[in-house]
C-alpha cells in the first residue's frame, strides 16, 4: 500500500512537472550588425596578437610561453570565414562585394590564413624558433593577401 502511494505521489510530481516545464528559450540569429562587430573586433584582436607574437619573440620570450596566444589566433583564423554570413552583404563594413562574389577565393585566402596559424601554434608549442618565425612571415603574408583582395583601403590621407 506505501509502495502504491509513493508511485502515485511521484506519478502526480512528474506529470505535474510536465505541465509546468516549457522548451528554452532560442536566441535569435545574430544581426547582420552584430556579425560585422564581431569580425571587426576579431580582426582586431587578430592584429594585437600577431603584434604580441612578434614583439615578444624578438624580445627573446620562451615560445611555449606564446603556445596560448598563438593558439588563440588559431581558433579565431578557423572561425572567421563563417562571420561573413551571405546576411552581411549588405551591412555597413571595410568587406568588399568579392567576399561574396567569390567566395570560393576568399575561402582559399581564408585557408592560407587557417594553415598559417595552425603552423604559427604547433611552433610554439614545439619551441622551434625557425619555424615559429617562418610562420609569423606566413599569418602576415596571409593577413596582407586576404586584405589586399577582400578589403576596402582605407581612405587616403590629405597631405
Amino acid at each position: 500500500m506505501n509502495a502504491t502511494r509513493i508511485i502515485l505521489a511521484g506519478a502526480l510530481l512528474t506529470s505535474g512537472y510536465a505541465v509546468y516545464a516549457k522548451p528554452a528559450a532560442h536566441s535569435p540569429a545574430p544581426t547582420a550588425a552584430e556579425l560585422v562587430a564581431a569580425r571587426q573586433a576579431g580582426m582586431d584582436m587578430s592584429a594585437s596578437s600577431l603584434t604580441l607574437l612578434k614583439n615578444a619573440s624578438t624580445n627573446g620570450v620562451p615560445l611555449k610561453n606564446l603556445a596560448f596566444p598563438a593558439g588563440g589566433l588559431a581558433k579565431w583564423a578557423a572561425a572567421l570565414p563563417t562571420l561573413f554570413a551571405d546576411s552581411t552583404k549588405g551591412a555597413k563594413s571595410d568587406a568588399k562585394a568579392e567576399v561574396f562574389t567569390d567566395r570560393a577565393g576568399f575561402n582559399a585566402k581564408a585557408k592560407v590564413f587557417v594553415d598559417a596559424t595552425k603552423a604559427l601554434a604547433a611552433a610554439a608549442a614545439a619551441d622551434d624558433k625557425p619555424a615559429f618565425e617562418a610562420a609569423l612571415a606566413s599569418t602576415g603574408a596571409a593577413c596582407k593577401g586576404c586584405h589586399d583582395a577582400y578589403k576596402v583601403p582605407p581612405p587616403a590621407k590629405p597631405g
